[in-house]
Formats: C-alpha cells, sequence, structure tokens
C-alpha cells in the first residue's frame, strides 16, 4: 500500500490533477524598498470548479472589502487544477506573478518545492471546508516570521480599521496567525470523513462520506479494543467500501454500513478507518461506546415519530392524496433537515397595492456559518407547467429584490418530472421531483443530513 504522507510533491502531483478540479492563490504582498515582496501566499486545493471559487472570492471581498493599496495588497486568484505544474515551476524560480506585479518569494530555498515531502498542515486553517475534512500540505518556509516582515514593511492593520493583522490572516487569508515562519502553504484536503453510530447490543453503524474519486480501490476497517491505548486489538473487521450499501450525491459516495460484533462492553473503544491502496488512510472516527451517539437519541425526532404526521411523512411526500398533504409533509421534512420552514396556507399570495406580486406554499431558510439560503416553495402533486416556473420565479426575484439577498425558487412534486426540470434549469427554477423526494428521504433516514437538504439547495 503506498502512502501520500511519504510522497515528495512530485510523485503527489499526478495524483492531485486526477483528485481536484481547480486551486485558489490567497496572497498576502507588499512593497520593500523597490521590489513586491511575497509574505504569505496559501495555495488550496479543491473540487470546486473556478467559476465557483471566483464567486467565493467576490463575495468575500464584497463582505470585507479589498484590501489594495499602493504599498500592500492581499490577492485571490482561482486556476484549473491543469495548471498546477505550471504554477509550481513559477514558485521554483522564486517569484510569483500576481496581475500586473511580480513578487519575489522569501523562502530560502524555492527550487526544493517538488523535493518536499507531503505532511499535516499543522491545523493552520480551521474554516469552510477546512473545517469538516483533514488535510495535507507542503510547507516552503521563511527566516521571519509573517507578521515581522509585516512590521518591517510598516504594514499596520489598524489603517485598514481592522484590530490586528492576525484578523487579516483569519479573514481575508483563512489562516489562523501570521505568527509563523510559512511563506508558500500548499493546501491539500481529503474530501472523506468516518462516523460511527451504537444501535444497541453489539452492533455499530458506519456513516462515511469520500469524493468519489476515491471510491475506488478504497476499504473500510472496523475494531474493537478495551478503551486503554496501550490494549490490544480485540476484533477487527474490513469491507470493501465500494460494495457496502451507498448512494452517490452531488459527486460525493455516502456509504452506510452495520457491523455486529461478537460481543461489546462499554467502555470499549470503537473505531472506522477509510483507507485507499494508492493514498493510504483518508479518514478515521473512534470512540467508547459509552460516548457513542445512538440513532434514537434524538428526542424531538423521537416525539414527532409518535404522532400519525412522523409515522405518514414518506406516504405523503411520494404519494399525496390532495395537495395540502404534500405541503404539510414537505415543510416537516424541512423541519427535520435543520431548515426554518414555515406554510404559508390561504396566505401565502404576496400583495403591493392590490396587486399580487407572487405566492408560495412554503418559504424555508437554512443558515450555517457564512452561508445563509432563502428558499421560496412551490408544491404540486402534478407536473409543473411553464405557468407554475414562472409564477415561483416571479416570487423569488420579487423577495430578492425587497430582502437585499438571493431566494432560490423551488418546485417540488410528487411526480416525474425529468422534462419539466430541464425547463426549470433554463429559469434557474430547481425543480424537485418524486425520484429526488425519494433519495431525499433515504438520505434522512440514513442520518445523512447534507446531501438530504442538497436536493433542495443543489443545482
Amino acid at each position: 500500500m503506498s502512502n501520500f504522507q511519504k510522497m515528495k510533491l512530485s510523485e503527489a502531483i499526478p495524483w492531485l490533477e486526477k483528485l481536484f478540479d481547480s486551486f485558489g492563490i490567497r496572497s498576502m504582498v507588499a512593497l520593500q524598498g523597490n521590489e513586491w515582496i511575497n509574505i504569505l501566499t496559501l495555495i488550496q486545493l479543491t473540487r470546486r470548479n473556478v467559476k465557483d471559487l471566483n464567486n467565493e472570492y467576490r463575495l468575500l471581498e464584497k463582505r470585507l472589502g479589498k484590501i489594495d493599496c499602493d504599498t500592500f495588497k492581499i490577492t485571490f486568484q482561482a486556476k484549473p487544477i491543469q495548471d498546477l505544474s505550471k504554477l509550481m515551476s513559477e514558485l521554483q524560480s522564486g517569484t510569483l506573478q500576481i496581475g500586473d506585479i511580480r513578487t519575489k518569494l522569501l523562502t530560502k530555498n524555492p527550487q526544493a518545492i517538488l523535493d518536499q515531502g507531503i505532511g499535516y498542515a499543522a491545523n493552520m486553517l480551521e474554516v469552510g471546508e477546512y473545517s469538516e475534512y483533514k488535510y495535507f500540505g507542503v510547507t516552503m518556509g521563511m527566516e521571519n516570521q509573517a507578521i515581522m516582515v509585516l512590521y518591517s514593511c510598516n504594514i499596520s492593520a489598524s489603517s485598514f480599521g481592522i484590530r490586528d493583522n492576525d484578523d487579516l490572516a483569519r479573514s481575508w487569508l483563512g489562516v489562523n496567525s501570521l505568527q509563523n515562519g510559512v511563506n508558500i502553504q500548499l493546501v491539500i484536503p481529503i474530501y472523506a470523513t468516518a462516523e460511527i453510530q451504537y444501535q444497541g447490543g453489539s452492533e455499530i453503524k458506519a456513516m462515511l462520506k469520500m469524493d468519489q474519486r476515491l471510491g475506488e480501490n478504497s476499504c473500510i476497517w472496523l475494531a474493537r479494543k478495551p478503551q486503554w491505548d496501550y490494549s490490544p486489538i480485540l476484533e477487527r473487521a474490513r469491507y470493501e467500501a465500494l460494495s457496502c450499501e451507498n448512494t452517490l450525491q452531488d459527486g460525493f459516495i455516502y456509504v452506510t454500513l452495520s457491523h455486529k460484533f461478537q460481543a461489546v462492553n462499554v467502555n470499549d473503544r470503537i473505531s472506522v478507518s477509510l483507507t485507499n491502496d494508492k493514498l493510504g488512510e483518508l479518514a478515521r472516527g473512534e470512540c467508547n461506546i459509552s460516548q457513542m451517539p445512538r440513532e434514537d437519541s434524538d428526542p424531538f425526532l423521537k416525539t414527532f415519530t409518535l404522532f400519525d404526521a412522523g409515522k405518514n411523512m414518506e406516504n405523503h411526500l411520494l404519494n399525496p392524496k390532495k395537495p395540502e398533504d404534500l405541503v404539510n409533509a414537505l415543510s416537516w421534512m424541512l423541519e427535520m433537515l435543520n431548515f426554518s420552514a414555515l406554510q404559508l396556507g390561504r396566505d401565502e399570495r404576496i400583495s403591493e397595492e392590490k396587486t399580487e406580486k407572487g405566492s408560495a406554499d412554503i418559504i424555508a431558510c437554512y443558515s450555517e456559518a457564512n452561508t445563509q439560503a432563502i428558499v421560496v416553495v412551490d408544491c404540486t402533486i402534478g407536473v409543473p407547467d411553464e405557468h407554475k416556473i414562472d409564477r415561483i420565479k416571479n416570487t423569488a426575484e420579487y423577495v430578492s429584490r425587497k430582502i437585499g439577498l438571493p431566494v432560490k425558487p423551488v418546485i417540488v412534486t410528487s411526480e416525474k418530472s425529468e422534462m419539466t426540470k430541464e425547463a426549470g434549469k433554463k429559469h434557474a427554477v430547481k425543480i424537485v421531483d418524486s425520484t429526488d423526494l425519494e433519495k431525499m428521504i433515504g438520505f434522512y433516514k440514513k442520518g445523512y443530513i447534507y446531501p438530504a437538504q442538497r436536493v433542495i439547495l443543489g443545482d
């Protein structure tokens, strides 16, 4: 078995070009004398495309403002993954082109970047996708800390109305601090997670998520041992990842695996590990049985399932007898998926000076970290026509103008509606049909909240 951490960057680049779609370059540069120097550059590989990265950077600068003056700049670039080798060659020359400015790297030996080994990036980043996944990195250091270089260039965060230089680092670059000697940091996220739930008795459920490009040649290891670190392993089992129950959604494979050990003690420690023959360990989760979450531990969910609403939600979504059944069930499901959802009932219309401006059956909001999504939903038990598509689109546009935020128009139908989905895309209206609802219900039942949310929020 190979191991990603034992590779040199030159050996890893062919793998990186297969596993990622683009990379972002965030740079902090300053004018020192007559020369632009590169104080810190962060190169972040990602599965997102260049357009999405550029949108992220545009929104960040809109939200925080640009840092762009005659002697100091923080810049953002997005490149396709095919340009990674070209970037490495440029860095080996000791410079990095940023717009019209050629900046000088401060690392001592830039020519050696491809000879650097891949290791952990020392928790340098803890925001965005880097808070969810583990990540590797390649680091090129320099003699001084970045914060000392800023001082030597007479750059102060207070001149930009910011409390301190670390606020610059966290907010614009996404790094924890400038009190380090990093000049160039390549960040390689591993898009995989592993969690465990206790099912009772001797049974556990492993829930794994991985980029679909990692699925081939990957396997899952389950192990049981006493709680003490130096205790021997008591049981171990191996499964091929793609042979387990799995679902593909938005480029991720979601795997659910139930396993019964021969015996389980309340103090036993259970681990699940996802490994790849080419890249080594991708993700790990472990926990004592006594601390492990149970699938049925949510009191709100347990209470909901006592009522007929909880028992009939799935049937109302997939086989509603009347439109109200679908509206009710969808609003319940959205609440279960951590949306704030309101049914509008008979007061579903938007009126302005006695003129109708739109309508919706449900309005919903999803908030997480710096992300907020407003959704207007029209429900139908038939196949939506052009009139319905136009109506919900106009409603979303009107609400968006009034609140100053993007609003996503969605139509949910209990029928199969592949043809209408294409018509919806032309108007930027998401159409969720019975196939999508089945997928959403399946994710929800398995505890995969995020992919269930994406059925509504995804493109």
